[in-house]
Parts: structure tokens; sequence; C-alpha cells
């Protein structure tokens, strides 16, 4: 009865004195959040601190009153700023369905709590959510032959969580099992875990393994594979040797990711990262084209100049993509900036890039648009208009979408709102 009579307290403290637009977001509902916010934003009451707030709260009530799955992506949608939301994230984790585990495992990450009572109580667990938290926390040492079990759980949940423990403290007597999960686990993301817990192991057998998986292994975990050759511990000790390999001489996307490691490695390997992502701006695929815009560092003077080339470029999502990369120069930033508007104008995806874009400049040319996308675009289209409002200092205005009707951009937004630094 305790923790809930806290919380309770601890919400009534933080009512007191807060502005009515915030106590609204505590304890009303929705449409009359809605109305609060409407008249707080025409008499020109919502500064930064005050929307801040009201973020606070809308997270908290999101995290506390969701149930089941929702739940549980509620609390995922708050790990970019779990270091604001401590409190609340403490007391969800105090409830024993699988949100409980979810916010005990973002804690965990965070460092917020001691792991060692938590290996102990649910190391066994019958539920899959709860020994994931237990596989998070196992750590240690002496906890070795717990996690190597726990990698090969039936739950990916648990596997993902004991890989994550395996990657964040690496020990030798566990590089069997994960070569093992890079190689067999049905989990894109346990082999992408499993592969970087590899790399981070580190050693020339390492590097190895992988240049063995590399031959049966999909586009996609070979683009994991990379990620591990790039890992420090493994990096020197034939890792560097395997990114140069698969860069030079192997197709598609993986190449690119081995040629952006090996550039973001340093070194003389570097060239031969800056020569793979120039040959796939010049004559890649629109695929590959895309990702090399993404990945190329303007920087580097023939790069630069490639992504020049590609401003008119007959795919509109390549052309937006290096405007966006080149808007900051500033002899070509008000040419660019014309462009990037034109295309705002248009409909569909690229439309919204242009218009990220612009707000990452700082363009306020483009808030109309943005106003517009907030009130009738998707939910998806919703939540990146209120981003670029926020990146452009406008809080008041992305304050909208913290009553927005979907709870996946009320918290999102919400989230958005705590990351940006006071």
């Amino acid at each position: 009865m305790l923790r809930p009579l806290l919380v309770a307290a601890a919400l009534l403290t933080a009512s007191c004195g807060a502005p009515n637009v915030v106590q609204v977001a505590m304890q009303g509902d929705l449409a009359t959040l809605k109305q609060e916010i409407q008249a707080s934003q025409a008499e020109g009451e919502l500064d930064r601190g005050t929307v801040r707030r009201l973020a606070w709260a809308v997270a908290g009530r999101e995290l506390r009153s969701s149930r089941g799955e929702a739940a549980v992506r509620r609390i995922r949608q708050v790990s970019p700023c779990a270091s604001n939301l401590v409190t609340v994230l403490r007391d969800r984790a105090g409830r024993s369905d699988d949100a409980g585990a979810e916010a005990s495992l973002l804690l965990l990450e965070t460092r917020r709590i001691d792991g060692t009572p938590l290996v102990a109580r649910y190391g066994d667990a019958s539920s899959g959510a709860w020994r994931a938290v237990a596989a998070r926390a196992a750590t240690a040492p002496s906890y070795a032959q717990l996690r190597r079990k726990l990698i090969a759980d039936h739950d990916e949940r648990v596997r993902r969580a004991a890989l994550q423990a395996a990657l964040s403290t690496p020990h030798v007597d566990d590089l069997a099992a994960v070569l093992e999960a890079t190689r067999l686990d049905p989990d894109p993301l346990s082999r992408s875990l499993a592969a970087r817990a590899a790399g981070a192991i580190g050693g020339e057998r390492v590097a190895l393994a992988l240049r063995d998986y590399w031959a049966r292994a999909d586009e996609s975990t070979r683009m994991m594979i990379v990620e591990g050759w790039a890992m420090p511990a493994t990096l020197d000790a034939g890792g560097r040797e395997s990114l140069v390999w698969a860069a030079e001489t192997e197709p598609g996307l993986p190449a690119l990711a081995a040629a952006d490691a090996l550039i973001r490695s340093g070194g003389s390997s570097a060239d031969v990262g800056a020569a793979v992502l120039f040959r796939a701006l010049q004559e890649g695929t629109q695929q590959e084209r895309r990702l090399a815009i993404r990945l190329a560092p303007v920087s580097d003077p023939a790069l630069r100049a490639e992504m020049k080339r590609a401003l008119d470029d007959s795919d509109p999502l390549v052309s937006v993509m290096a405007l966006a990369r080149l808007v900051d120069d500033p002899a070509q930033r008000p040419t660019i900036i014309q462009k990037l508007r034109k295309l705002a104008r248009r409909k569909g995806g690229v439309a919204l890039q242009a218009r990220a874009a612009l707000a990452a400049a700082g363009d306020t040319g483009v808030v109309d648009q943005l106003l517009q996308q907030l009130e009738q675009g998707s939910s998806h289209r919703r939540r990146l208009a209120a981003e670029s409002l926020l990146r452009l200092g406008l809080y008041d205005r992305a304050a909208t979408a913290l009553a927005d009707d979907d709870p996946a951009v009320r918290t999102a937004v919400a989230c958005s709102v705590l990351s940006h630094s006071p």
C-alpha cells in the first residue's frame, strides 16, 4: 500500500502550483486537455518550461494508465527520455505485469536500479518478460552459466536481454554462445546483438568466425556481421581486413555499411571506405545511392562534390536527402532552402523529408505547412510535424500533439520535449 500512496502524494505535490493545463493533463480527460491547450496557446501561456511540465505530466499519465501490450509499447517509447521519468518508471516497475518487467529493463539499462537481487528472483520465472529482467541483470562473471542458458531461451525477449548483458560486459566464456546466436537465432535483433557481443569480446577467432558466417548469411545478417567486425576489440584483430574485403568485393548495402565502418575507424583504410561510397553515389542502385548520401561525410571534398551533383537527381528522395546534407553550406544555403521549400509543397514522403530538413535548418518558412500537417495528417505525419516544430523552438505550437487522439503520438512527442535540453 505504501508505494501507491507515495506516488499519489508525489503527483499531488507536482500539481500544486502547476498551470491549469498541467493539472488537467494529470487529472482531466483528453477532450478537456485539448481545450485547455488551445486556450493556453491563445493566451500565450505555453512557454518552454510550461510545455516541459506538460510533457512530463502527459508521459507519466500514459505510463501509469496504459494496460497490457499497449503499456509495454508506451514504456519502450520513453527510452530516450527515461532519465526524466525515473519516478514513474520505478512505480510502474513495482507491478507484476509485462509492463512492469519492461519498466525494470529500462531502469536497468539506465543504471537506475541494482540488478543483483533481480537475478535470483526472476532467473527461473515462468514469465518470459521477467526472465528477461534477470537476463539483463546477469552481467557479472558469476552469472556466466545462467547467462549462456538464457541466450538460448525459447522467448526472444529473454535472448535479447541476455545478449545485451553479454554485450555490455564482455566475457570470453560467452564467446561460443554468442557466435552460435549470430549464426542461428531466428530473431534479427538477437542476431545483431550477438554479432556485436562477439565483436566486443574480440580477437582473431571472432573475425574469422564472422567471415565464415558471411557466405551463408542473408543481407540483413551481413549488415550485423559488419557491426561485429567494427567493434574495437575485433577491429585490429582481423576485423579491419574483413571490412576492407567486404567493402571492395561484396555487393549491396553490406558493402556500404562496411565502407562507413572503415571511415569511422580512421586510418589509411578510411580512403577505401570513401572510394566505395563515391562509387555508390555515381552508379549504385536507388537504394544504395540513398544510403550512400546518408553515410557520406560532407567533409570529404570528392564525396561532397558528388552529393552536389545529386541535388537535382531524378529520384526526388535522393535529391531531398542531398539537399538536407548540404544545407549548412553558406554559399549554397539560399538556393537549397528554395529547392527544399518547393519539395515541401509536394505530397508524400518527399514533402515530409523536405519539411523536416527545413525545420532542422531553422527555416521558419515551413511553419504553416507543419501546422497543417499537425492538424490533418496521419498519426505518423502528426508526430513528425510536432517534432519539426520543436526543432524550430515552437514549443507552444508543438504542444497540440500532447493532446493527440493517438496515445503513441502523445507519448512520442512528450518524450521529444523532455529529451530536448532545458
